[in-house]
């Protein structure tokens, strides 16, 4: 069926220093949250380190706390009243291991997984933190789900991780904007990309389009005239293809399904997105139906025809 979601990012700013902070950090997350969900959203994400923003990174892993805990059950709470999955990035104390992680909160409150930061900064990895050995996806009720965090973005083999593990969603939550490597990642990697960045953050469709944006740097968000939360539906039922021998299915799909699909076509880039808007067809069936090939499985046909030419086997 069409998974038409929404999904929101809060650019979240912390709480000013003083007695009983982190309660009152807790406190302002928790009041956030049930903010974003007055727009029923079925996914929000919160920034890299959201429960500890403003500290020295001695500070931060003072304040590491195991997933479940004192930070994740507040958010828990918050995310079983609404039904609504929670993306919470917060340094993590797992017995005597120190993570960078971004827990998946489910509708239900529990843990659905835990990202740990694949690529931590040299300075972080010197204080402790240890790297994660996979950027893995998770499922969820609308499609599968994927995190990435700060400096995980300038590495390729996050993202190649991503792709191969199927995220068709995936949240990046960072303290650095991120800039065009977030429509690069959409692109590259055929995916839609939520970013959570307490200056701005983005939901950039898969063909590097921005459907919504907040932060501090927007000057009505740090007027205090619009909360600082963006949210947008995307339709999870889409899938990223290279045009090449695709595009001539294009009269065939439309003849037989007129409005029943969605094809946006990027040129000169030479790719385009298809989307199932119909309950009884998904975008699979489509796939399968007029022999459709998407982007990352074409690539890997090309890689593996490179392959077999230098090994003289063609």
């Amino acid at each position: 069926m069409a998974r038409n979601v929404r999904v929101s990012t809060i650019a979240y700013q912390p709480v000013e220093a003083g007695d009983n902070w982190m309660p009152r950090t807790r406190e302002k997350m928790a009041a956030l949250l049930e903010e974003a969900a007055r727009a029923k959203p079925d996914l929000v994400a919160l920034p890299e380190f959201c429960n500890v923003l403003g500290l020295s990174m001695e500070q931060c892993l003072e304040n590491a706390e195991p997933i479940p805990g004192p930070t994740s059950e507040v958010v828990s709470e918050v995310a079983a009243k609404h039904g609504m999955y929670v993306v919470l990035p917060i340094p993590e104390r797992d017995g005597e291991k120190l993570y960078n992680t971004a827990a998946l909160i489910g509708r239900d409150g529990n843990v659905v997984g835990k990202y740990h930061k694949y690529q931590p900064t040299i300075g972080e990895i010197e204080v402790g933190i240890i790297p994660g050995e996979d950027a893995p996806a998770f499922e969820t009720d609308f499609g599968r789900v994927g995190c990435a965090i700060c400096f995980d973005l300038k590495f390729i083999e996050v993202g190649q991780r991503l792709a191969a593990n199927r995220a068709r969603l995936v949240v990046f939550a960072s303290m650095f904007i991120g800039g065009q490597r977030l429509e690069h990642w959409a692109r590259d990697w055929g995916c839609y990309v939520l970013s959570c960045c307490p200056a701005r953050s983005y939901i950039v469709d898969m063909s590097g389009r921005y459907l919504a944006e907040t932060g501090r740097e927007i000057n009505q968000v740090a007027a205090g005239l619009v909360p600082p939360i963006a949210s947008a539906v995307i339709n999870m039922d889409r899938e990223f293809f290279h045009l090449d021998t695709n595009q001539n299915k294009f009269p065939d799909i439309l003849r037989k399904y007129g409005p029943g699909v969605e094809i946006v076509i990027d040129y000169p880039e030479a790719h385009f997105t298809l989307a199932s808007n119909m309950d009884e067809v998904t975008v699979e069936d489509l796939i399968k139906e007029f022999e459709l090939e998407p982007w990352l499985d074409y690539l890997n046909r090309a890689r593996g025809i490179r392959a077999k030419a230098l090994a003289g086997e063609l």
